[in-house]
């Protein structure tokens, strides 16, 4: 697999002046005679973007093509923005051809030209947002096939509250990369079948079989042994009982090995089909960011995510079991052995139960199967 990556975003950004007169080298980056007229160099750069030759034409945040008029009526806007004194914030997205074509964008000449132009205006609204821009912005964009790599062209000005700076955080820009790829590739979905096994199955089905209860005490020893070994090292401050908190980092080694037990005995299957997932999709960032550090973290996001949320469930059912002991404590009530027996009892009849009802629904399924060929028979 090439290590190129797949998306790579290059900024720059030229100063307006009142009067509309210098803007330092950057229409040398642009490759048209006639735009080297300074005094109207941002409305100028619209008809670079949207050279016939290069580009598919220039598309908005809710057009996908422009005519004649919505190309004049941009040029006179960033005309004002120039002579206003706003800046002119130039991108460029650039993509890897063969990653456009893994992803369905790219078939031979043919380009998803709609589905470039959302994924840049999903980036570039949450540039704006991020920068605080979203309300005193306007851009264009443009998809550029002139060169080895497909790349879009976007230019942005303000038409009020006009920053001072052009420098943007990197932060923004680096989302901006993110949010194209994601778009492109739409991992939304691949992640949030990462997260259903976190939230919904794993702490969900924890949350309704608390360690204590008897069934686990009959069935599940090794993990009540494991849970009490927990209450037993926390600290007598139940406001440190948090998985994060330095006050418990000694403890915490002994919450993940109950989580880890916990999951192997109830969702191993389950568990083996998510780390699989977890490394596809830390292929998939490799490949789309070109950074394997990024990509390791993506993973160390995920498996952080599942044991921090196991660990406070795990810790709240402690702080609830640690409660009721001192409570019983405060009233001295010491069960005595006919109340243990008849619990004990107790948690056999359930099991037992649970153990005839799965014999039932077994047998239920095998009569109802039965009865589907007899009828089956009966119709040839």
């Amino acid at each position: 697999m090439t290590s190129r990556p797949a998306v790579v975003i290059k900024s720059k950004f030229i100063a307006g002046s009142e009067g509309g007169t210098s803007f330092n080298d950057y229409l040398n980056y642009m490759d048209r005679a006639e735009t080297h007229d300074k005094a109207n160099a941002f409305e100028k750069y619209q008809d670079y973007m949207s050279n016939e030759e290069k580009s598919t034409g220039l598309f908005t945040l809710s057009r996908d093509s422009l005519n004649d008029a919505d190309k004049d009526f941009f040029k006179e806007e960033f005309k004002k923005a120039q002579e206003s004194g706003s800046v002119l914030w130039q991108d460029v997205i650039s993509f890897d051809n063969d990653w456009l074509k893994e992803s369905g964008v790219l078939e031979g000449k043919n380009i998803d030209n709609k589905q470039i132009q959302e994924a840049t205006r999903s980036a570039v609204q949450d540039m704006l947002k991020k920068e605080g821009m979203i309300d005193s912005a306007i851009w264009t964009g443009a998809i550029h096939y002139n060169t080895d790599n497909i790349h879009v062209h976007v230019a942005i000005v303000q038409t009020k509250d006009f920053k001072e700076r052009g420098k943007r955080k990197q932060a923004s820009i680096d989302s901006m990369k993110s949010k194209v790829a994601n778009k492109i590739k739409d991992r939304s979905k691949h992640n949030e079948k990462l997260n259903v096994f976190i939230r919904e199955r794993v702490i969900n089905s924890k949350r309704d079989d608390p360690f204590n209860r008897l069934k686990n005490q009959i069935m599940n020893p090794d993990l009540v042994r494991q849970f009490k070994e927990i209450h037993k090292q926390l600290p007598e401050d139940k406001r440190m009982w948090r998985y994060n908190m330095k006050a418990i980092e000694d403890v915490r080694p002994e919450i993940d090995k109950l989580t880890t037990m916990y999951i192997e005995k109830h969702f191993k299957e389950e568990f083996k089909d998510f780390r699989q997932q977890l490394e596809r999709e830390v292929e998939i960032h490799k490949r789309m960011y070109g950074n394997s550090e990024k990509s390791e973290n993506y993973r160390d996001t995920k498996m952080k995510d599942l044991y921090t949320r196991m660990g406070n469930t795990i810790l709240k059912e402690v702080s609830e079991y640690d409660s009721k002991q001192k409570e019983i404590a405060r009233k001295n009530k010491k069960p005595c052995k006919l109340i243990v027996q008849r619990d004990l009892n107790k948690a056999v009849y359930l099991v037992s139960r649970y153990a005839k009802d799965d014999l039932e629904k077994v047998k239920n399924q095998k009569a109802y199967e039965e009865l589907q060929k007899e009828q089956e028979y009966e119709r040839t």
